[in-house]
């Protein structure tokens, strides 16, 4: 903890609470009023509270192997500017963050970033990844402030249940060309393997074993065949699909979109009121699958590169 004043505050933590969530869901809330897209995985960092204290006690060692560490500046008792380092593995971290409209232009997201910043020079990472919604004049330039370098942009994609059920009326409701499959334990190595293939990062052991990990994890299968595999995160308003690929061999083929189509009936049989997914700008293939179940671009995150070393 870092005193700035009698009633301004540093927290600074390797995971979140429960109490934390809820606190920061509301600010939130109050920073996407202004149109904003803020990829926060708080719902993730959540779902990876332990059940004994002895397992929420993570080293500085456990944080620089694999994920993370909050940074929550309190006013008055209540959190008014928060950052989170997120990373699975390998050697970038991403930082996303967020301050409450009434306290911003006063240098409290620059604080929170220089201690994020120390942490992950001492975490000997070579750079950073920088998250901002495209629409965040704030957050551009904040990030070109720094020396922030875009690396990349990534579409936030919505399918919302009425605009589901619309289309779904219109569609021919036959036999799907896919099933999917709810994962088990046993096919964690058949898991894996897939994400080999889908994203190419052998070397990112940490990074693999969470995407890999059957939890919300679906098997796609054709004629008894694993051609495939995603995943689903639900919450009370949405499903988030990500970790989604098609095996070579049948790719072109009609189904990846049959695949999504077949998640977008899992989510929906459940009552929730969004199907929501992360794509990369540059994947026209997997933007044709999607857009072609109807999904729409909502924002833009845009991905800034910081050296460290």
């Amino acid at each position: 903890m870092f005193s700035i004043n009698k009633e301004d505050y540093i927290e600074m933590k390797a995971a979140i609470t429960k109490e934390d969530y809820y606190n920061l869901k509301e600010l939130e809330a109050v920073c996407m009023k202004d149109d904003i897209n803020l990829k926060l995985e708080l719902e993730y960092k959540l779902s990876q509270l332990s059940h004994t204290p002895e397992e929420q006690a993570l080293t500085e060692k456990d944080f620089r192997s694999s994920c993370m560490k909050e940074y929550i500046y309190y006013s008055q008792g209540r959190p008014v500017s928060y950052l989170g380092i997120c990373s699975f593995g390998g050697n970038v971290y991403e930082l996303n963050g967020m301050t409450h409209p009434d306290f911003r232009n006063r240098g409290i997201f620059r604080r929170l970033y220089e201690h994020a910043f120390t942490e992950c020079r001492l975490a000997n990472k070579k750079s950073l990844l920088l998250l901002t919604d495209s629409n965040s004049d704030l957050g551009n330039g904040f990030i070109k402030s720094v020396g922030g370098v875009l690396s990349f942009s990534e579409y936030r994609m919505e399918l919302l249940a009425s605009e589901y059920a619309a289309r779904d009326k219109g569609l021919d409701n036959g036999i799907s060309q896919v099933v999917l499959v709810e994962a088990q334990p046993g096919d964690i190595n058949l898991l894996h393997e897939c994400d080999k293939v889908f994203f190419g990062d052998e070397e990112n052991e940490a990074e693999a074993e969470y995407i890999s990990s059957i939890d919300h994890s679906y098997l796609i299968k054709k004629d008894d065949i694993t051609i495939g595999k995603i995943k689903i995160d639900f919450s009370e308003d949405a499903g988030f699909i990500y970790g989604f690929g098609v095996l070579p061999d049948y790719r072109g083929l009609g189904y990846g979109k049959a695949a999504i189509g077949e998640a977008l009936k899992e989510i929906f049989s459940r009552g929730i009121e969004k199907a929501a997914l992360d794509v990369a700008a540059a994947n026209d293939r997997a933007l044709y699958i999607y857009t072609g179940n109807g999904f729409r671009q909502i924002s833009v995150m845009r991905y800034y590169e910081v050296m460290v070393m």
